[in-house]
């Protein structure tokens, strides 16, 4: 997820151009940090905290991160309001790709912990 976290922005910031689109999201670094710590909290929280109580635990992680996620793209079209169409649809974009990461994280850990 580190690598992930790194390695996008500047990817992002050579396919922009390359790809003719306008303009690169003004809050490219922000966003994409700022997905990779809550998910990496979240994955660790929830793993090693959640117990018998997982799926609850998880569903309210992903509840408390969508309404936070959500005030930061507020704060994202309230600040730059210019840019907000390239920095809110990068935005969903990484949120889409972290969540699933999540996902396919914990997925696999549980069913590692059920298998005799």
């Amino acid at each position: 997820m580190t690598a992930l976290a790194l390695g996008l922005p500047p990817v992002v910031e050579w396919a922009v151009p390359f790809f003719g689109l306008t303009t690169v999201p003004s809050f490219l670094y922000e966003s994409t940090w700022l997905l990779a710590m809550v998910t990496s909290v979240i994955v660790l929280y929830v793993y090693r905290a959640a117990g018998d109580y997982f799926v609850r635990f998880y569903l309210l992680s992903l509840a408390v991160k969508l309404l936070a996620c959500a005030g930061y793209c507020l704060w994202m079209i309230r600040d730059d309001p210019s840019g907000a169409m390239a920095n809110v649809i990068y935005f969903l974009t990484i949120y889409l790709l972290f969540t699933t990461l999540e996902i396919a994280f914990l997925y696999r850990e549980i069913t590692r912990r059920t298998r005799p």
